[in-house]
């Protein structure tokens, strides 16, 4: 696994699709993503889920940032399980 912090903020601006979301995204090393765009897929390797801080196994499901032709995000190897979305979209309102 490897050993990864979580950044100092992300949250999930809105679920545009059944596969896409929108970020937002703020740390000090690797920059800010107002609405950044991430898709759903499998995970590759084992990691930290940067919205819940669970384990991620290789083979979970997924949401990760987009690269958009040559344009790969800082963050790209950071991912958000989808479990994590789920509950976070649909948690009930105070």
């Amino acid at each position: 696994m490897q050993n990864e912090r979580s950044p100092l903020h992300v949250s999930i601006v809105e679920k545009l699709s059944s596969t896409t979301i929108s970020i937002r995204w703020s740390d000090p090393c690797l920059g800010h993503y107002a609405n950044q765009i991430w898709g759903i897929g499998s995970a590759r390797a084992d990691a930290i889920c940067v919205l819940s801080g669970k384990p991620i196994r290789r083979g979970d499901s997924i949401f990760r940032p987009r690269a958009h032709g040559s344009q790969v995000p800082i963050n790209r190897h950071r991912m958000i399980l989808a479990s994590a979305v789920s509950g976070f979209l649909h948690a009930p309102t105070p």
